[in-house]
């Protein structure tokens, strides 16, 4: 095992003797930092230092919020969505082919960033050193909405600090990962469209600060999915096997000094990743919610990636 989560940071996983005890984040607070932390900086200061052959990080996922997938769901039933919806483009009400946001998913993720991202930003003082993503729609804007007003108080701390508005026009760097998207295959809503349309809506995206948002694709990035597939739904071990391959990329593209990183991605990749990490699973994850956990990562079993930067 390459990684892992460790115990003792957050209420969805307390104690080792916990890992096997599923939290319901609809009724407990998964998120609550453990009796051993006043503050998120006094956990992130904590957090053990890196040696030769181990690593830790501090992560947080952030599932999208509600797609018009989600909004269907919730209106057919599962059932109907399962054996016929989930199979089209959309209805009267909205298309779901690698979904967009509706407005309650745009003020769910808005929500979130007020008043889950932005004090554990106050509270750390730093941002995440890197940020990766899936690459459905859904989840670029997802990041675009949530982290919104954290660049604005980026930009609003360094006009205080004297600045004269040096953030202007800074870039924000996302790095894109083709394998931390939804389950696979079959329902339109995960099928990606093409590279170039993802990137005519929205690379060079301007923030409200003056930030602008670089998705970062890899070198030969297909234009076409090549993952989805019309005739075969993507099983929860064909899925583990697949995060497990996007996780072990996504930390062997760090340095020892990135010590703290975002994902935004999906529900289905956040409890594929929580059972990749030996994480407690964490039970009805609203969309919109993140979670965090602090990881430990072998370096030896890591293989060899181009360092994000």
């Amino acid at each position: 095992m390459p990684f892992k989560s460790l115990p003792g940071y957050f209420h969805a996983y307390p104690t080792h003797e916990s890992i096997k005890t599923p939290i319901d984040s609809s009724k407990e607070d998964h998120l609550k930092l453990t009796n051993n932390f006043k503050s998120w900086q006094q956990l992130y200061n904590s957090i053990p230092n890196d040696t030769p052959t181990t690593s830790y990080k501090l992560v947080i996922l952030a599932r999208h919020g509600q797609g018009y997938h989600n909004a269907a769901i919730d209106r057919y039933g599962m059932a109907r969505w399962d054996e016929y919806w989930s199979f089209l483009n959309g209805d009267e009400f909205g298309e779901w082919l690698d979904s967009k946001l509706t407005p309650l998913g745009v003020r769910q993720v808005q929500t979130i960033g007020e008043e889950v991202l932005l004090p554990i930003f106050k509270d750390l003082g730093i941002l995440p050193h890197v940020f990766f993503s899936s690459p459905m729609r859904r989840c670029l804007e997802t990041f675009i909405e949530s982290w919104t007003c954290i660049f604005n108080e980026v930009a609003h701390n360094h006009q205080d600090g004297g600045d004269g508005g040096r953030n202007v026009k800074e870039k924000v760097k996302i790095h894109i990962l083709e394998n931390i998207r939804e389950t696979l295959g079959e329902h339109t809503c995960d099928k990606r469209v093409t590279h170039s349309i993802a990137v005519d809506e929205y690379q060079n995206y301007e923030l409200k600060s003056g930030h602008v948002i670089k998705w970062k694709y890899g070198q030969d990035y297909p234009e076409e999915d090549t993952l989805w597939l019309p005739d075969h739904r993507e099983t929860k071990e064909e899925m583990d096997i697949r995060i497990h391959g996007g996780l072990t990329e996504l930390f062997s593209r760090l340095t020892d000094e990135q010590r703290f990183v975002s994902i935004t991605c999906h529900s289905g990749v956040i409890g594929s990743a929580l059972r990749n990490l030996k994480h407690p699973p964490i039970l009805n994850l609203d969309t919109g919610k993140i979670v965090a956990t602090v990881v430990e990562i072998k370096k030896s079993n890591l293989n060899a990636y181009e360092r994000v930067n």
